[in-house]
């Protein structure tokens, strides 16, 4: 068990409030007065936290999944093409990658939120099991019990004699917080397809195409997913987004290698994240590599090799 306790400053090394992910950047919604403070608590493979901020927007990206519990002020996730927003008693599961957050305060309170980072189900590492980017998942039981079991943690580990911090009560707390993560992992999230508008559609397809971008996917089979028409999706997505669905999914498939390569384990290659991630042709995915981010996809991994190496 260990803990970590950071004050963050506009003018300080954004790195420095690295919450057990990767941190790219944050900028506070006051450039010159920003503050934001995070108590991180490490427990195995899970890890609680505490951010107290006035506000900012961050990009970040982990390879656990996590619960985000406002308590006071709102969060808002942009990710898988959507914006998920959560206040009050909401809260939010966030699928592994790299998202872009935001923390903003009220007039009368800073902005405080209870974090969740949890391995991801095992069963779910092998076969891919289907989930959203983000989940709204405050209504559920399992998300109340843990909102009010990791305030307590935070409140009873303040005092250093707590029976809490003995081994066998440290490890029971790390199975219960990934039991009640895992849970929701099980909550059931139908495709939203009762509504028939383009803009559900396709943020519906977006959905399916995060889920298996490292498939061979065709138009017809994700148009099948929905039950719609292949034409009728083309058409959606035009009118949505300006772009084709084949032309999302290599955004989607991009934005997953990206996230693989900043974030990477001991036997990283380009190759094989971008073979993982669905791309075939390699001299085709380093040529589109390079336009979207303004570099190789080689210099992408040996910067973050070098980072987790200085680091």
């Amino acid at each position: 068990m260990s803990f970590k306790s950071v004050d963050l400053s506009a003018q300080d090394d954004p790195n420095a409030g690295k919450l057990a992910e990767t941190l790219h950047w944050i900028d506070f919604t006051d450039p010159r007065n920003g503050r934001l403070h995070i108590t991180g608590l490490t427990i195995g493979d899970v890890t609680l936290g505490e951010i107290v901020t006035d506000g900012y927007d961050a990009q970040t990206t982990t390879n656990r999944l996590t619960v985000s519990m406002p308590v006071t002020g709102r969060n808002r996730f942009h990710a898988g093409g959507r914006t998920f927003d959560a206040a009050g008693a909401d809260a939010l599961l966030v699928r592994p990658g790299t998202r872009e957050s935001t923390k903003s305060a009220t007039d009368a309170n800073r902005s405080r939120t209870l974090s969740v980072i949890a391995p991801v189900p095992r069963k779910n590492a092998r076969d891919d099991k289907y989930l959203p980017s983000v989940m709204q998942v405050g209504g559920l039981a399992e998300a109340r019990s843990l909102r009010g079991f990791v305030s307590y943690v935070f409140s009873e580990l303040r005092n250093a004699d707590t029976p809490l911090r003995r081994p066998r009560a440290s490890a029971a707390i790390e199975t219960l917080v990934i039991d009640m993560v895992h849970a929701l992992c099980d909550a059931p999230t139908p495709l939203p397809v009762s509504d028939n508008s383009a803009t559900v559609r396709v943020h519906a397809a977006c959905e399916y195409m995060y889920a298996h971008s490292n498939e061979a996917l065709t138009i017809q089979q994700i148009a099948d997913a929905l039950g719609v028409g292949p034409r009728h999706l083309q058409s959606a997505f035009r009118d949505v987004t300006g772009m084709t669905p084949r032309e999302k999914l290599a955004e989607i498939r991009l934005e997953h290698v990206r996230s693989k390569l900043m974030a990477p384990e001991p036997e990283t290659t380009v190759t094989n994240v971008a073979l993982n991630c669905g791309f075939v042709h390699l001299g085709r995915f380093a040529a589109i590599y390079r336009r979207r981010y303004g570099e190789s996809p080689s210099e992408t991994l040996r910067r973050a090799i070098h980072i987790e190496r200085v680091g």
